[in-house]
């Protein structure tokens, strides 16, 4: 084989590697909190065991881990892509078995393959009806959803703009935001606390690779961020490679309640803020 074509073969092996990785390690850099806290106004949990929510994303139907994910024993919270015909469906038999339901919103995240958006993304190209309509169509959709947070949205939710059109929904109906922190420029905790609406944020992703050995690592530090502030809020993921995921939550949330770390939805967590 000549130089140039080894050359070739090698760009090309490369190309697809990062194709395959791009996603995870988006979410690897992905940044935590800087004061600990998972709520977007930094108080403590006082008095309180150490919560623990667990928050699934990217629910369609039939997605690699769903039925593991829905078998487990625990009070999780699943975020459902809304834009699709079954995921009203979905949302009421999430519901059903005593899970929480919030909306997984498709939000610009700039030079992406749109296929990664599984829908139409909210971006800064529409005007601020138009953020608000989709929205609301969406929550129309699942009317089971207790709140919401971003799917993806790098850019989208540095803009204050449309994060307000976002929050006005939000506000309006009674939700829940929860900022899933793909950059440190998100604009969402301060825009959401400024609006009086309800706000946390992510502590760590726990499959930002693939594989049940990185899931158990992430929970166990996902348990000492909970022993140290209070609270900690991490986000696995549903789909292609992500088997591991639900066989990890089912090897270690039972090591993890026997620590005295209580399992939480979102909704309770919020709940137990406003109580202390």
């Amino acid at each position: 084989m000549h130089r140039a074509q080894v050359a070739w073969v090698l760009l090309m092996f490369a190309s697809v590697l990062l194709l395959r990785t791009a996603p995870a390690a988006v979410s690897a850099l992905a940044p935590q909190p800087s004061h600990g806290s998972v709520f977007c106004d930094a108080r403590p949990v006082p008095g309180q065991p150490p919560l623990l929510a667990i928050v699934i994303d990217d629910l369609t139907n039939g997605a690699e881990g769903l039925e593991e994910m829905l078998a487990l024993p625990y009070p999780l919270t699943f975020a459902i892509l809304p834009d699709r015909p079954d995921a009203g469906a979905l949302a009421r038999r999430i519901a059903a078995l005593g899970h929480e339901v919030i909306l997984h919103l498709p939000m610009d995240a700039g030079d992406v393959d749109p296929q990664w958006y599984v829908g139409r993304p909210i971006s800064s190209r529409q005007s601020d009806e138009e953020i608000r309509q989709l929205v609301s169509e969406w929550l129309a959709a699942v009317p089971e959803a207790r709140g919401m947070n971003n799917h993806m949205g790098t850019v989208a939710t540095q803009d204050e703009r449309v994060v307000r059109a976002v929050l006005e929904v939000a506000r309006r109906h009674g939700k829940y935001i929860l900022d899933s922190m793909t950059t440190e420029n998100t604009v969402v905790p301060r825009t959401a606390v400024e609006m009086g609406v309800p706000c946390v944020q992510r502590s760590l992703f726990l499959d930002h690779e693939n594989g049940k050995d990185v899931v158990v690592s992430q929970l166990y530090k996902l348990a000492e961020w909970a022993e140290t502030h209070g609270a900690a809020i991490g986000i696995g993921h549903v789909g292609v490679g992500r088997g591991g995921t639900a066989a990890a939550l089912a090897e270690v949330l039972p090591e993890l309640e026997a620590r005295g770390i209580r399992l939480v939805t979102l909704s309770q967590l919020l709940a137990y803020q406003q109580e202390n």
